[in-house]
């Protein structure tokens, strides 16, 4: 009779920590999407789409002025979206694009007094309007920590690198 791959102790934490993950993926889904309803309506009020809406989310000016090629990597879509989304918000006022003076074939994504104020309203919705809102700052500051090392991001003082996750 072949040994089993997996011994009965294995087996055991397997279907123990099985529940656990899964339960751990659903709640992050459902924390996702209660704060994209709840956003919905912001959004709504501002006359953003989600695609619109996500790209001024990226459009962090703590991060300076993306090119148009970083904020389509940090979307993760092609290039010629970006190109679309940028010239939805170009038309609304609420960014302009800048010939990079180092090199003119990039163009920079720069968010005007408009595009801040709906991208702060937008921030502010997020974060006073989420499930995680509800947690105490130490709460939220410990699921802060576990987030991000489960991201594998590295967390220093202006909060986490997660550019690569």
């Amino acid at each position: 009779m072949p040994t089993p791959l997996i011994d009965s102790n294995s087996r055991h934490a397997s279907q123990s920590v099985e529940p656990l993950i899964y339960d751990l993926v659903y709640l992050s889904f459902a924390v996702a999407d209660r704060t994209h309803a709840l956003v919905g309506e912001v959004m709504t009020d501002l006359q953003l789409t989600p695609s619109l809406a996500n790209a001024l989310w990226h459009l962090d000016p703590r991060q300076g002025s993306p090119s148009m090629r970083q904020l389509a990597d940090r979307l993760a879509v092609d290039p010629s979206t970006i190109t679309f989304i940028a010239d939805r918000l170009e038309d609304r006022g609420l960014l302009t694009r800048v010939v990079d003076a180092s090199n003119r074939r990039v163009k920079t994504l720069v968010l005007t007094e408009s595009g801040a104020q709906t991208r702060r309203s937008l921030v502010e919705a997020m974060a006073t309007r989420s499930p995680i809102a509800h947690l105490d700052p130490t709460e939220q500051h410990q699921l802060h920590q576990l987030l991000a090392k489960a991201l594998g991001a590295d967390v220093g003082a202006d909060g986490p690198d997660v550019s690569e996750c």
